[in-house]
């Protein structure tokens, strides 16, 4: 069972404004005599058409989190959340190596034969001919000229 404390709180408070909203209605449903047309006769139509609504919109959120829980909607099939590594233990699954990336830029940006960018953002090719279209090596809108 994956019931906690946290998730009982929040289901909790959410029937809070429910059972409020409850009372509400049927407050103003008794004062209208308990049928519609003391209800519209009395002019409080439009409040039970509108705690009715809100009422909604408050259970939709306990709705949806109830059938999520039914039919293990939120579940990922193959995947263990609860599972945690034990100090020591190595994870299998492939990581990110931000220094290794990093070292791969450096030496790719490094690399002799290429010039340093120019003045107007472009770099040039010590091999390439004057005559090569130049390339833009940045983001962003392209110069005019």
């Amino acid at each position: 069972m994956n019931n906690s404390l946290g998730k009982m709180a929040a289901v909790i408070a959410g029937l809070l404004p429910l059972v409020y909203i409850g009372w509400l209605l049927r407050h103003f449903i008794g004062v209208g005599g308990g049928s519609i047309d003391g209800i519209v006769g009395i002019g409080l139509g439009p409040t039970v058409i509108g705690l009715s609504l809100v009422g909604l919109l408050f259970a939709l959120p306990l709705i949806i989190k109830l059938l999520r829980a039914a039919t293990g909607v939120n579940r990922v099939p193959g995947k263990d959340f609860n599972a945690r590594l034990k100090p020591g233990e190595v994870s299998d699954e492939p990581s990110f190596d931000a220094d290794a990336v990093f070292a791969n830029y450096m030496r790719k940006r490094d690399q002799p034969g290429e010039a340093p960018p120019a003045e107007n953002g472009s770099a040039i090719s010590i091999d390439t001919p004057e005559s090569a279209p130049v390339r833009s090596t940045g983001f962003g809108r392209k110069g005019l000229g």
